[in-house]
């Protein structure tokens, strides 16, 4: 709940029309879903713009609206609010809604494996406590702020993804947000469009930790060089290390790849006082091994928070990866590995050591497309991938696009065994997938968002062959 003076005070916004006694219940930019009592916020996105559909709110019962630019309203009970930048107020009535209470909040981020964390520690931390996240992908200037206006009494802790794409984005969702814990996957070539080199990507994900101090918590993974380099620096805050060797102080050990499909490994805590934190084996449904990393800082945050080792493992153990982020499903007598919601060089390398360890008695196909984002380096990252893809051990490789197209001529140079098939779109893969494809084979699919790769594996998961 808000009044219109609490929201001229968070967003810094003037009342030029309309009453200013007026109370809100929640805030909506979405003019299809918005209620009666709730307080419009006219948004510009990529495609729509709420300033025109300022109509259809009213006429859904919306009497108090946010905007940023002069709007045409008759009807004087309608209370309007004035402000410089829609999407900036989001952030900011959020922020002022998430300080009203004293509710810890866990925000990670990271080059790969975000999501699939994020739900790992959701899972965890469920098993004792009443948990707000963001849902699917809502990880940017609009979801974060979305997620924390959903903050209510009855919530013990908020799980946030961070997603960016641009300095600046993390920093100001950090503003929004202002974690006590901040989690750190690891750092890698993703979005270096705007964020140049590896370097940068450090230092705009390292801003997540801007609003923290002596009582906050940073989270990082201690096998990763660029973030590892960080524990010898001065920081206000403290640092919990999780690797799978020194110097990480949660350590994973022993991983082994169980019957060819799921994970398995030890894992060693600080405290020896403690037996119930040495040597407990955690066991997953993946065989990624780059799942132990997103586990284990999922492991990190639920003894953080004094959740029992016991929940730990049974929560890591039924843990269900989300859709199209490295979910393994059948596929007939064999396995389709569908990593298809998005791809960089980190998370590529990371699903294609997932195809290689799954245990499979018919071929390994990766279907790879485009990895976008990657300015100038993006031809020889695709290039490089081209390189580890023709030292494994697949069977066939099809890519879609003209940039995968350069991973296919740098397989087809370096290892003949490979059949490969360079397509230009997604139907000419589908039509190569269905002639060489035999019910039995693992199938990896992966490839930036814009790629639509999620319609190769619905085609596959649809095809007879894919059937037992």
């Amino acid at each position: 709940m808000f009044t219109i003076s609490e929201i001229l005070e968070a967003a810094q916004g003037t009342l030029v029309q309309g009453p200013a006694h007026a109370r809100v219940r929640c805030v909506g930019i979405d003019s299809r879903t918005i209620k009666k009592g709730e307080l419009f916020i006219a948004v510009k996105g990529a495609v729509f713009d709420g300033h025109d559909f300022i109509d259809d709110v009213i006429a859904r019962g919306v009497r108090v609206i946010m905007v940023h630019k002069p709007v045409a309203i008759r009807n004087p009970k309608i209370s309007v609010i004035r402000i410089k930048n829609t999407t900036r107020a989001l952030g900011d009535i959020a922020r002022f809604h998430r300080l009203r209470f004293k509710t810890p909040v866990i925000a990670l981020t990271g080059s790969a494996g975000k999501t699939t964390t994020k739900e790992m520690i959701f899972a965890i931390l469920s098993r004792k406590y009443k948990v707000l996240k963001n849902e699917g992908t809502q990880n940017n200037h609009i979801g974060v702020p979305l997620t924390l206006l959903k903050l209510k009494p009855h919530h013990n802790i908020v799980v946030l993804e961070c997603g960016t794409n641009q300095p600046g984005d993390i920093g100001w969702l950090a503003d929004v947000a202002r974690p006590q814990v901040a989690v750190m996957t690891n750092i890698g070539e993703s979005h270096l469009e705007k964020l140049k080199t590896t370097r940068g990507v450090l230092k705009e994900k390292w801003t997540l930790t801007s609003f923290m101090g002596p009582r906050d918590t940073v989270v990082l993974n201690a096998d990763d060089p660029l973030l590892s380099a960080q524990i010898h620096q001065r920081h206000p805050f403290k640092i919990i290390t999780y690797g799978t060797k020194p110097p990480a102080r949660w350590q994973a050990s022993q991983v082994r790849v169980h019957a060819g499909r799921y994970l398995r490994f030890m894992v060693d805590g600080p405290h020896a006082g403690h037996s119930q934190l040495l040597g407990k084996v955690v066991e997953l449904n993946s065989c990624g091994v780059n799942n132990v990393y997103n586990a284990m800082a999922a492991f990190v945050c639920g003894v953080f928070f004094k959740v029992p080792v016991a929940d730990i493992v049974r929560a890591l153990k039924t843990f269900e990866f989300p859709k199209g982020r490295g979910q393994i499903v059948r596929l007939g007598k064999g396995w389709l590995v569908n990593d298809t919601y998005n791809a960089n060089p980190v998370s590529m390398r990371l699903a294609l050591q997932t195809l290689q360890t799954i245990e499979t008695q018919g071929q390994r196909i990766f279907v790879a497309a485009n990895m976008l984002e990657l300015g100038s380096r993006s031809q020889a990252l695709h290039r490089q991938l081209g390189t580890i893809i023709a030292a494994g051990n697949m069977d066939v490789l099809i890519t879609v696009g003209h940039l995968a197209r350069l991973m296919a001529k740098q397989v087809q140079r370096r290892n003949k065994k490979i059949r490969v098939f360079p397509c230009k779109d997604v139907e000419s893969a589908q039509k190569y997938l269905t002639k060489v494809f035999h019910n039995g084979d693992a199938v990896l699919i992966k490839g930036s968002r814009r790629m639509r790769m999620e319609q190769v594996a619905e085609f596959l998961l649809a095809s007879p062959k894919g059937g037992i």
